[in-house]
């Protein structure tokens, strides 16, 4: 993601980047015309910082950030972090705010836009946050921490999905790998992106009647039961 944020916003602000890892340092300068920083706190100098690093890492960065003698923003990308825990890891003179992401990196890099969740308060660091990221994806102010959930539900019915295609296909006799992975990759994953897009075709569009019709009488029993 760290990436993808630098692909999309390097023509459009001036970016210092830092990581731990001097390859994927390495890697990014010989991509993109960016300044590298030694260390996060030099990033800090900025005056904004962006997270974009795994859950774990989140509190060490804010442990370093609280050591620097002047204030800077902190905007969090990470998803499992709440405004709240934030907000109790940072020091006086670190304003924190989340802006999360309903969207993959793999897409994103694709070209799709992401939607992305920019923390209603405090009101000043949202619009903050409203400038950098409006170069990124689709924006949506409101409760950022709601993304967890709503990535959670589409990550785990989508690997469900994945596995009962998996588990239907081999009892049926089709062990053939590439067989498999193409009804994963291209028809379902393909499907479920028209389905958002509202572009399904002919045979798709009665699959969802027909799913929606189940479904209705599955609700209909439950409710005669109850």
């Amino acid at each position: 993601m760290g990436k993808e944020l630098i692909r999309r916003l390097v023509d459009k602000i001036q970016l210092v980047v830092f990581d731990r890892n001097p390859v994927i340092l390495k890697t990014v300068t010989k991509e993109w015309d960016v300044i590298v920083a030694a260390t996060l706190e030099e990033v800090a100098e900025c005056g904004v910082v962006i997270l974009a690093v795994p859950d774990k890492e989140i509190i060490g960065c804010m442990k370093l950030l609280n050591q620097i003698d002047r204030p800077v923003v902190v905007i969090n990308v990470a998803t499992n972090i709440t405004q709240a825990s934030l907000e109790k890891i940072a020091a006086s003179h670190v304003r924190c705010i989340s802006a999360k992401f309903i969207g993959h990196a793999g897409e994103m890099a694709l070209g799709l836009d992401p939607v992305i969740i920019i923390n209603d308060n405090p009101p000043e660091l949202a619009t903050i946050a409203k400038q950098i990221f409006l170069f990124v994806g689709q924006i949506v102010v409101g409760t950022a921490d709601l993304v967890c959930l709503v990535n959670t539900v589409a990550a785990e019915k989508a690997i469900k999905a994945a596995v009962d295609i998996e588990a239907i296909l081999l009892k049926q006799g089709i062990i053939e790998d590439e067989i498999i992975r193409g009804a994963i990759r291209q028809v379902a994953a393909g499907v479920i992106k028209a389905y958002a897009d509202q572009e399904l075709g002919p045979f798709a569009r009665e699959i969802v009647r027909r799913v929606c019709s189940s479904v209705k009488t599955v609700n209909e029993e439950k409710e005669e039961k109850t």
